[in-house]
């Protein structure tokens, strides 16, 4: 059963888990851990039996052994006719029928050990990528729900280290030294009970280096996570600038730094290489001194063992039997070495992975949200003011409404907020102060499942997935039929071109859409707004950096999907923003004027001194319907511009 099947059945969620609360200790992270085995947890029962089962078998074949050890001897000393061993196989030799059913017990619990021990590990195997499976499900779960705020804060590097490296040795943990520490306990107390019934004292004797050796390990734990941590530190960071190289190769290629960041990710791997070293070294002083000891102790037992037989106080099978039980007792807790590893591992990558999970939603959704209701589309702010930092604003005391189905654009000088602004419309953030809301209703009072698809964003910077056209057109909508797809494709003036891709609709687009021109991509953000049928609709200075032939075609497509709907225009052109039926000019995070183009061209202020700019020097500006403004036009706008400037100097300075 897939684990998504055995959750659901088992009827616990561990995606819904509430972070830890206080402080959070090596107890309480490893509880965390394997609460998300509570699905599974019947499997977790069958591993300990399969465990349990395999452990006894185990201390059955060295009990059988020192029996039919001794059966050998009673055979070859005096107690035996020498038939020959066809005499003995036929069972005409005394003793012989007791000892082919030692042999052929000792044969079936050797058989029954190794089933045991296959079920185990692939139990032990199981469970473990089970309890990965959710926590990655988790980990993926928690990225698609937090904040932008969370995503600015943290590099994909770390993402991408702590979903996966961390999560392995999560997974080597459960898989191996969970069950190993089972494993040592069982076997311990198994062999110690067969230890205590042959001779008492041997059997203290097998534990008196025990003590040190849990101190040893306790001692060590303290230095190796500090160590353990730092590693995976280092690795993070030698992981993120091979991210950051891949996405910016563009740019690295444009500047011929190659040598650059081949040099950065040298010094990267040189630390994390100083850290495993530092590590190991760590290790090097603590594994011989355990397996020194665990040696010396399993010699001298072993010797001393030999002289009890020598001098007759120990029969053969009685040496064997006590010889494997104190050497394999010896040996297990040898292995208390790589258990502490494979634990201080564990502990610092869940520490991490905690980190990701216990993050709080920077944009958390009210448990009695509502569906925002239908509307005309009206955004209305009231006194807003937000900052990515606490106490530096970027949008200050925004008050502002826009009728539904209007057109508002949003000029302003570049880091004016105008971005920002827009951003929070969606949720993205939440404002520090004031309130937002669409059609009358406080949009912190919604759920984020009915805003979101409300608002459809066209950014200057368009991200497409690694997959068909089709499927990037229906990202918002994925039931949509292949004749909605292409409507929408042909809305956004993008049909043509699409059908000139090798497998038309079905072509696979590279990573971000890498194998189109921007005017494409563009275009195909555009059909996705199309397709979203949004009741708000965002468009982010998507004209800002194509050739005056795609920004006809652009503004074409922009034209049809902004019908009927509120639209919200940031751009820089004055001809694209001419029509709007509102003209908002943002300077440093404030609102300076409001008012239709030909409004602000009769006042002095940001919006005029642009428009000098443009009107007087840009002859190729296109308007918001996809054509070159008329000469007519143009000069209407001179002539306000000049008359205004006329006014202006007409008016007498203030003494």
């Amino acid at each position: 059963m897939p684990p998504s099947q055995e959750r659901t059945s088992h009827g616990g969620n561990p995606l819904e888990k509430a972070p830890l609360a206080g402080e959070v200790t090596n107890r309480r992270l490893l509880r965390w851990m394997f609460s998300f085995l509570r699905p599974v947890r019947g499997l977790a029962v069958l591993a300990c039996i399969y465990l349990a089962l395999s452990v006894g078998a185990e201390v059955l074949v060295t009990r059988q052994m020192g029996e039919t050890a001794n059966l050998i001897r009673e055979l070859h000393f005096g107690q035996s006719t020498d038939s020959g061993f066809w005499a003995w196989f036929l069972g005409l030799e005394p003793h012989a029928c007791k000892l082919r059913h030692g042999i052929g017990v000792l044969f079936g619990i050797v058989l029954i050990f190794g089933l045991l021990r296959y079920l185990r590990e692939v139990t032990a195997m199981k469970l473990s990528m089970t309890m990965v499976y959710y926590i990655r499900e988790a980990v993926y779960d928690k990225l698609q729900r937090v904040g932008f705020a969370f995503h600015d804060a943290i590099s994909t590097g770390q993402l991408i280290t702590r979903a996966l490296t961390d999560l392995q040795h999560v997974r080597s943990f459960v898989q191996t030294a969970v069950l190993t520490t089972l494993d040592i306990v069982l076997v311990v107390g198994g062999y110690m009970v067969l230890l205590l019934a042959r001779s008492p004292w041997l059997a203290g004797l097998s534990l008196v280096p025990l003590p040190f050796w849990t101190w040893y390990i306790l001692r060590f734990g303290k230095k190796v996570q500090p160590a353990s941590r730092a590693v995976m530190e280092a690795e993070e960071k030698s992981v993120n600038i091979i991210t950051e190289s891949i996405a910016g190769v563009h740019v690295v290629k444009a500047f011929a730094t190659e040598k650059h960041e081949i040099a950065k990710y040298e010094r990267a791997c040189n630390v994390f290489f100083d850290r495993v070293m530092a590590r190991i070294r760590l290790y090097a002083n603590f594994t011989p001194v355990i397996r020194t000891i665990g040696s010396a102790s399993h010699l001298s037992l072993f010797l001393l063992v030999a002289v009890l037989m020598i001098k007759g106080q120990l029969n053969v099978g009685d040496f064997l039997i006590l010889g494997a039980a104190m050497g394999t007792i010896l040996g297990r807790l040898q292995q208390v070495s790589v258990i502490s590893d494979q634990y201080q591992n564990a502990v610092v990558s869940a520490r991490r992975l905690w980190e990701v999970l216990a993050a709080r939603p920077t944009v958390p959704e009210k448990p009695d949200a509502i569906a925002l209701p239908p509307g005309p589309g009206e955004v209305r702010f009231e006194h807003v003011t937000f900052g990515y930092q606490p106490n530096k604003p970027v949008v200050r005391d925004i008050n502002l409404v826009v009728p539904g189905g209007s057109v508002v654009a949003i000029v302003g000088p570049t880091g004016a907020g105008k971005t920002t602004l827009v951003n929070l419309i969606g949720r993205f953030y939440d404002p520090q102060r004031g309130r937002i809301l669409i059609d009358g209703v406080d949009i912190r009072d919604v759920t984020l499942a009915s805003l979101r698809p409300s608002v459809a964003y066209v950014f200057q910077e368009t991200y497409l997935f690694s997959d068909t056209v089709s499927a990037n057109i229906a990202y918002g909508r994925p039931g949509i039929s292949a004749g909605e797809i292409e409507a929408a494709a042909r809305l956004a003036q993008a049909h043509d071109f699409i059908e000139q891709l090798p497998r038309g609709y079905d072509t696979v687009l590279g990573e971000r859409g890498a194998s189109l021109s921007g005017g494409q991509r563009q275009r195909l953000a555009i059909a996705r707004a199309i397709v979203q049928d949004p009741r708000i609709l965002v468009l982010d200075d998507a004209t800002a950096s194509v050739d005056p032939e795609t920004d006809e075609l652009i503004h074409r497509a922009m034209r049809f999907v902004m019908l009927g709907r509120t639209t919200f225009l940031i751009a820089h052109r004055i001809s694209t923003v001419r029509r709007a039926d509102m003209v908002v000019v943002l300077e440093n995070g404030r609102i300076t004027q409001v008012g239709t183009h030909d409004q602000l061209m009769e006042q002095d202020g940001h919006y005029r001194q642009i428009a000098a700019v443009q009107l007087y020097g840009d002859e190729t500006a296109l308007d918001e319907e996809g054509e070159q403004p008329s000469h007519m036009d143009r000069m209407k706008d001179i002539r306000k511009l000049a008359a205004a400037t006329v006014k202006k100097d007409a008016e007498p300075e203030e003494v």
